[in-house]
């Protein structure tokens, strides 16, 4: 008798997860029928094969990248190969040989899965720049264009990354690009919370990977988390140890800004004051709000604006979270 039960218990967990998998992927072909294209612009190309006297072409074409505070002179010796720093990072980037096709394409999808769940959302060109490496220039949008400090991606063992921490490098990979995009919009559709409380701020984080997940669903969890793949699966193996540790020591309903810092701010690891936090990811209570944004997500078959528009406590209560043991 147990055996029959069993047996009918999995064909229907069977039938159901067959269910959902047609769904997603049927979802999945509507969102790629979006007729949608937008031009990849490679202007760090550009100014680098610019002769000097091309200066004021490239001024017109894209003034935004030519503040008037920086006089012409500045621009003419990068131009002339007079720049030290301008010449390595045109270099390297050169010698990543990026695809820039398959950017294009890879964009342009993260775009069509922010037109369908919002449809207000205006495409715009995507640009690629040098940022001198500069983390907030990764992916910046605009509502003229989407801005990619192409240097930020050269892979996380590229020498032009070795003063830099591991845990920022291992993000600056090239397969790591389309979730920073879906990120970057992610950040303009969740408002941020004003609550310093420890759950509102990890619930906060939870929606914004919610939604990045949403337009970038071919990404893996670490790439959407930010996190090296070892410190993922550390934190999926102790999402249940994880989760109590926060309840244990009573900190979702406290407002403490060391918390916030311990635990959802980016860092090399999250601060237990274990001998395992350098087995840990920074920043590992995003993880756990992102799961449990999920799980009320799923359990409450909620759109993705009862999802932004739902109260932290009310995600909480509603979401039936139980961490992966």
């Amino acid at each position: 008798m147990i055996n029959k039960i069993t047996k009918i218990f999995l064909m229907f967990a069977f039938a159901k997860a067959m269910t959902s998998c047609v769904q997603e992927s049927t979802l999945e072909q509507e969102i790629q029928s979006i007729p949608l294209q937008v031009a990849l612009v490679p202007f760090h190309e550009d100014f680098a094969t610019a002769d000097v006297d091309e200066l004021p072409r490239l001024k017109e074409q894209f003034p935004q990248f030519f503040p008037a505070s920086v006089e012409d002179s500045i621009w003419e010796a990068k131009l002339l190969g007079k720049d030290t720093i301008q010449n390595i990072l045109e270099d390297a980037v050169k010698a990543a040989n990026f695809d820039y096709y398959k950017i294009q394409e890879e964009i342009e999808l993260v775009m069509k899965h922010v037109e369908y769940y919002f449809p207000e959302f205006e495409p715009v060109p995507i640009i690629t720049v040098l940022s001198e490496v500069d983390d907030d220039l990764k992916v910046v949008p605009t509502p003229q264009f989407l801005l990619i400090g192409i240097d930020n991606y050269l892979g996380p063992n590229n020498d032009l990354y070795k003063g830099v921490s591991k845990y920022k490098s291992v993000t600056m990979d090239r397969n790591r690009l389309p979730a920073d995009v879906a990120l970057a919009y992610a950040k303009l559709f969740v408002p941020p919370t004003s609550d310093r409380g420890f759950l509102e701020q990890m619930i906060y984080y939870g929606k914004l990977h919610y939604v990045q997940q949403l337009f970038a669903p071919s990404s893996t969890t670490a790439q959407l988390m930010g996190y090296p793949e070892d410190k993922m699966l550390f934190a999926q193996e102790n999402e249940e140890y994880i989760y109590r540790y926060f309840v244990d020591k009573e900190l979702l309903f406290k407002a403490d800004p060391k918390s916030i810092s311990r635990f959802l701010l980016p860092a090399p690891f999250s601060k237990f004051y274990l001998e395992i936090d350098q087995e840990t990811p920074g920043a590992v209570g995003q993880f756990i709000g992102y799961q449990i944004v999920s799980s009320y997500a799923s359990t409450n078959n909620a759109t993705v604006a009862d999802v932004i528009q739902a109260s932290a406590i009310d995600i909480f209560n509603t979401s039936r979270y139980k961490p992966r043991s």
